[in-house]
């Protein structure tokens, strides 16, 4: 009933746009979670191997075994911590395993051992984010004791932003120290000669907006994620040929002409003030179309926009195509695309990022790659 229409060759332009900007030496790792922020794993994951892509990210093992079930070979980071239960099925397949406690390194380095496997692992530091990943000394103490694991492979360290995409001077202030604390352990571990081959921090915005922190001295890596998908968080003129892959399409599957006073959908949130003529468009949020849009979020007919009227069913949508007096049944209707951005309609629902979007479409929208 609906279909997201996603355009590889686009996908290929923007991994090339941010390919030209980085050195030959800088490698890139493109996160791919969240059913590569909802456009479907695996295909992006097929072009990704097409074009070069050094690592893939993925947030858990159910996400990585995906992958590597299609047949895809790039070498693959878990950006998120995972369970100690699941260290059996992590060393089943080939991956780097982030890991940000001594805990659960003995457990990985036991069972690597006892499976007489090595196990390849990444360090997560926390620098501010306060989410998951060791402080600074426990990660120093961290790859100090994993030099003693022969079931453990040291392949890199990486710490995470916390507001890289905010232009705010206090913000920039607070991204800078993350970095700084990030150097200052990179240069202890290098005195110790314990650095690890690959040292990252960048994601999107940290990339675009502090360009050359994250790409000289220590670091090697860099994680654009919604760069690729075509949305700048922060703009700069070397971004503006990146564009969004997706947009997505439904029909309108019923016309209704209803008198003034009508009233619309669940919870009677909408009344007609007019004679007003009145669509279904068969989405609903269990498609992904957010049910926070119901009564300001708006739709692309005929090239003109006409505003979602009601609440979101969980199925469908209503639409005000009053002013549009040629839309009839069949009709095709975009619900994100190049006038109908997911950047706004994140604005319309007050979130700050496109993902949040993007991520919500559900697996009953028909992916179609061309």
């Amino acid at each position: 009933m609906a279909e997201a229409l996603i355009d590889l060759k686009q996908l290929e332009r923007n991994i090339a746009t941010v390919r030209a900007h980085l050195s030959p030496d800088v490698k890139i790792l493109f996160p791919v979670k969240a059913d590569a922020y909802g456009h479907g794993a695996v295909e992006i994951a097929r072009t990704a191997e097409r074009v070069g892509i050094d690592y893939l990210g993925v947030a858990n093992i159910g996400e990585a075994l995906e992958l590597r079930a299609a047949g895809i070979q790039i070498l693959i980071l878990t950006l998120a911590a995972s369970r100690i239960e699941h260290i059996p099925e992590l060393l089943s397949i080939d991956l780097d395993i982030s890991l940000s406690s001594l805990d659960f390194a003995r457990a990985l380095n036991t069972e690597a051992v006892r499976q007489a496997k090595r196990a390849k692992v990444q360090i997560k530091v926390d620098t501010g984010m306060g989410r998951n990943g060791a402080l600074p000394k426990e990660a120093l103490q961290i790859c100090r004791a994993l030099q003693k694991m022969p079931g453990l492979q040291v392949t890199g360290i990486f710490s995470h932003f916390a507001s890289s995409y905010s232009e705010d001077p206090d913000d920039q202030a607070f991204t800078r120290r993350q970095i700084v604390i990030f150097n200052d352990l990179l240069a202890q571990l290098d005195r110790e000669k314990l650095l690890p081959p690959l040292r990252h921090i960048a994601n999107s915005s940290g990339l675009v907006q502090y360009e050359r922190e994250v790409t000289t001295g220590y670091y090697n890596m860099v994680r654009p994620g919604i760069l690729f998908y075509g949305y700048p968080e922060v703009r700069r003129p070397w971004v503006e040929p990146i564009k969004p892959i997706l947009r997505m399409r439904s029909w309108i599957v019923t016309v209704n002409e209803l008198p003034p006073g009508s009233f619309i959908g669940y919870g009677r949130r909408f009344q007609t003030k007019r004679r007003s003529k009145i669509v279904t468009v068969p989405v609903g949020y269990a498609d992904g179309v957010i049910w926070l849009l119901a009564n300001i979020g708006e739709v692309l007919i005929h090239g003109k926009r006409a505003p979602i009227v009601g609440a979101i069913s969980m199925d469908q949508i209503t639409v005000d195509v009053t002013e549009i007096p040629e839309a009839k049944l069949g009709d095709e209707v975009e619900l994100i695309g190049p006038q109908m951005t997911a950047e706004e309609i994140a604005r319309k629902i007050g979130a700050n990022f496109s993902e949040v979007v993007l991520t919500a479409l559900s697996k009953r929208v028909a992916r179609v790659y061309f």
